[in-house]
């Protein structure tokens, strides 16, 4: 990926998805810009409830500092993706940075507490939250990319959706309306900007220890322990990882993936198949 540059939402949170990702693709040879509403990421309900902070972490302004100490190049820059003004901004800045965009990885998601409950009692703001961020950001995000795409005759565009957009999950009426928007979304855009060398492709999240993973609102959970649990339950016998997600994010933003192009890579650990795994004995 040398000579390539990539655009990274979502990567404020020093365990989240995006900071794995823009730290792969500049381990790769990408020079990365990394952008997340606010620096270290908007916090998810229990972090506010409990008053939750990550202590010498300073969003994506350490992880730049990251990946320069590791020989990468990488700037910061800071906004909302689902403002048409803060996204073009995000998107122009990315562009100019080295005179060049090649590739727009969209992980940025609305943070989740309230909305995740019985759909007589999602507050509405909080659905259309959800949809903000994840559908018209990526849309936004990748509307003002794709210019500077096709000039080149070369692109990858990555969405970050999730597995509740592709099968039925309780409680998670938004999210899952959001997520499967996105994959709607990446469908329709690759046939657009296929002619131009340009893919779009989708990853399908399962469990991923993140934050994000954890709702509850006991303060005296043990968050390893519950990952863990969870983990067990898939056919692999582990959670996933932000550097698993990141792996694949790799292989789609490469020169041999260009012959995918409008699909959904579901990493979720084979999780559907776990009841009929048989596990080998110790």
């Amino acid at each position: 990926m040398v000579n390539r540059v990539a655009l990274v939402t979502g990567c404020g949170k020093r365990d989240g998805m995006g900071r794995a990702i823009a730290a792969t693709l500049a381990a790769s040879g990408a020079a990365v810009v990394v952008t997340d509403r606010q620096p270290a990421g908007v916090p998810n309900r229990r972090q506010e409830v409990l008053g939750i902070t990550d202590e010498g972490w300073r969003g994506v302004d350490s992880l730049t500092d990251e990946i320069t100490a590791a020989g990468g190049q990488a700037i910061s820059v800071l906004g909302d993706v689902a403002a048409e003004a803060d996204a073009r901004r995000i998107v122009e800045a990315a562009a100019a940075w080295q005179g060049r965009l090649d590739i727009l990885v969209n992980v940025a998601a609305a943070p989740q507490g309230l909305d995740r409950t019985d759909v007589e009692q999602v507050p509405i703001e909080l659905f259309d939250l959800q949809i903000a961020v994840a559908v018209r950001g990526t849309f936004l995000m990748s509307r003002f990319a794709v210019p500077h795409m096709r000039a080149s005759r070369w692109g990858r565009i990555i969405n970050i959706s999730s597995m509740a957009g592709v099968v039925a999950a309780p409680w998670s009426t938004a999210y899952s309306a959001a997520k499967a928007g996105v994959l709607g979304l990446t469908r329709a855009l690759s046939a657009d900007v296929a002619p131009w060398g340009i893919t779009v492709n989708a990853i399908a999240p399962g469990m991923v220890a993140t934050s994000r993973a954890i709702l509850s609102m006991d303060p005296d959970i043990d968050y390893d322990a519950e990952i863990k649990t969870r983990g067990s339950s898939l056919a692999v016998g582990r959670s996933g990882y932000p550097e698993d997600i990141a792996a694949a994010v790799a292989y789609l933003a490469s020169d041999g993936s260009a012959f995918m192009t409008g699909q959904t890579l579901q990493l979720d650990g084979g999780g559907r198949a776990a009841p009929f795994v048989r596990r080998p004995p110790d």
